[in-house]
């Protein structure tokens, strides 16, 4: 079936009468040639009417032609094409993993994707593509027993967005397998929307776990903090227990109330573990957003190996770091040392060395911090207070963090291993009592294992959203096929009429050069 894209550009046509009436041709007048008009002056001259009228020019077919081809293309002549190619988009966020019929019962995905399966079995489309919409560049299997399997394996992995605009070509038709729950994912580019909807009908019902984070206890190591999110993704209030637990066992439980849409908080205070575990009971449809594990690795205290001949105060310092772990010089395994030139240690791994091969003295400018480091990492050190016993000489690859003047105080050498040296002297700063020396060493450990140390979290999440199980604004869902339906979709039919067009213009141009070439005065 022909349609028109732009149908009003038809009304080009009407001027071909017009492009013929301007090409018409006037009473032509015989001409007789004399040897003298004196001899003719009796005649009467004859009217501008006399003579025979002339047909058009015949250039008007041509130019006529080149115009109806014009406008016919501009108005985009569209032929519906049967059993053009599908694109299935399946939406795999989290909620689609939802069994809504209770624990065994088939996902939301799978049931999706057998009754696109079944449409698509009554129409017979020339080509089937399945794409995710948490990676949409990836063409994924045919949706059999297989591809299902292996689709919804990998729900809830990615974040799914709307479809980018590049992959929803106008000569494919596009289908979205969803459950409604997350209405961005209608939002597509271009004012686009899926040719077909097949909607996965589910329960309303959902309480997750959003956010699960640690962090140390400010005034104990062996004790952290924990925070956890909860979410009510469903449409009516919900209660759940919060179990919070580690490889030691049970840790805290707490009951949590929260109305349709809302979030609540729980707070804990447990001892140091390798790792969390947190469980919603009783489960819901949507098992998989019922529990969150949390590694702990990053709150570990890193194992540092001390080298007794470094003054007391950076000693003190490091054993009051929450973050480090102060160890005997020959313990293993070690995270870096702490050498202050008494380990004869050679470069086997990351380090701070302390330099002191000279007598103390004074810097001879003020101290600077390198404009590469971020104003809240720069300590506040007063110039006379401070005291060098070494001289570091910046080798090519390093990068000088503390320098007074043209003399380097705290250098990152060129790895591997890392290597942070410097030549303060903390036993001539430690005198004066002064918050230097901590910041100094954990500015130090910073930079050499490129990590904040003080106030480290470590944390799981999931999107705000991943808990909606609920359709917010069901979509408009095309009815089922039927054997009289069809896959067809508009192919745009203008470029084979622009070409013609542009044939004709070139047979206009010779025509009139080939003119100019007669018409052009003979030479004398």
């Amino acid at each position: 079936m022909l349609s028109w894209a732009s149908p009003w550009w038809l009304g080009g046509l009407l001027l071909l009468p017009l492009i013929r009436w301007l090409h018409r041709g006037g009473r032509q007048r015989r001409v007789l040639r004399v040897s003298r008009l004196a001899l003719w002056q009796g005649r009467r001259a004859n009217p501008a009417t006399a003579g025979e009228r002339l047909p058009p020019d015949p250039a008007w077919r041509r130019r006529a032609l080149l115009a109806a081809l014009l406008c016919i293309a501009l108005a985009g002549p569209q032929l519906a094409q049967r059993d053009a190619a599908i694109t299935l988009w399946v939406d795999d966020s989290l909620s689609m993993r939802a069994r809504d019929a209770g624990p065994g019962a088939e996902m939301r995905l799978a049931a999706g994707l057998a009754q696109a399966r079944a449409q698509l079995d009554q129409l017979a489309p020339a080509e089937i593509t399945v794409r995710t919409l948490s990676d949409p560049w990836r063409e994924r299997g045919a949706p059999d027993a297989a591809g299902v399997a292996n689709l919804a394996a990998g729900a809830g992995r990615g974040e799914p967005t709307a479809p980018p605009a590049a992959l929803l070509g106008p000569d494919r038709l596009h289908w979205l397998v969803t459950d409604g729950a997350h209405p961005a994912l209608l939002d597509w580019p271009a004012g686009r929307r899926p040719d077909r909807v097949v909607l996965v009908a589910g329960g309303t019902r959902n309480v997750g776990l959003e956010r699960l984070s640690a962090r140390r206890h400010a005034d104990d190591p062996d004790r952290i903090d924990v925070l956890v999110k909860l979410h009510n993704g469903g449409t009516v209030a919900e209660s759940r227990e919060l179990l919070l637990s580690s490889e030691a066992g049970e840790l805290a439980r707490s009951t949590q109330r929260l109305d349709a849409g809302a979030s609540a908080f729980a707070v804990f205070t447990v001892p140091r573990s390798a790792e969390l575990r947190a469980r919603l009971q009783p489960g819901d449809a949507l098992a998989e957003d019922d529990a969150l594990e949390l590694p702990l690795a990053t709150l570990r205290p890193r194992r540092i190996a001390v080298d007794a001949r470094c003054p007391q105060a950076l000693l003190a310092a490091l054993r009051a770091h929450p973050a480090l772990q102060a160890v005997a010089a020959d313990a293993a395994p070690v995270d870096a040392a702490l050498d202050c030139g008494g380990m004869g240690r050679q470069a086997s791994g990351p380090a701070v060395l302390v330099r002191a091969d000279r007598t103390p003295q004074r810097p001879a400018a003020a101290p600077s911090w390198s404009p590469d480091m971020a104003p809240s990492q720069r300590v506040d050190l007063d110039p006379s207070r401070l005291r060098t016993a070494a001289q570091l000489p910046p080798r090519p690859g390093d990068t000088v963090l503390l320098a007074a003047g043209d003399e380097a105080l705290i250098v990152a050498r060129a790895g591997p291993p890392k290597t942070i040296e410097t030549s303060l002297d903390f036993a001539a700063m430690a005198a004066a009592a002064g918050p230097e020396t901590p910041l100094l060493l954990n500015l130090m450990f910073e930079q050499l294992f490129d990590v904040p140390l003080l106030d480290a979290i470590a944390l799981v999440e999931r999107s705000p959203t991943a808990s909606q199980v609920a359709a917010s604004a069901p979509p408009a869902v095309a009815a089922p096929a039927s054997k009289t339906d069809t896959t067809g979709v508009l192919r745009d039919r203008s470029r084979p009429l622009l070409w013609a067009a542009l044939l004709v213009l070139l047979w206009e141009v010779a025509a009139l050069a080939r003119q100019a070439w007669r018409l052009r005065p003979e030479a004398a």
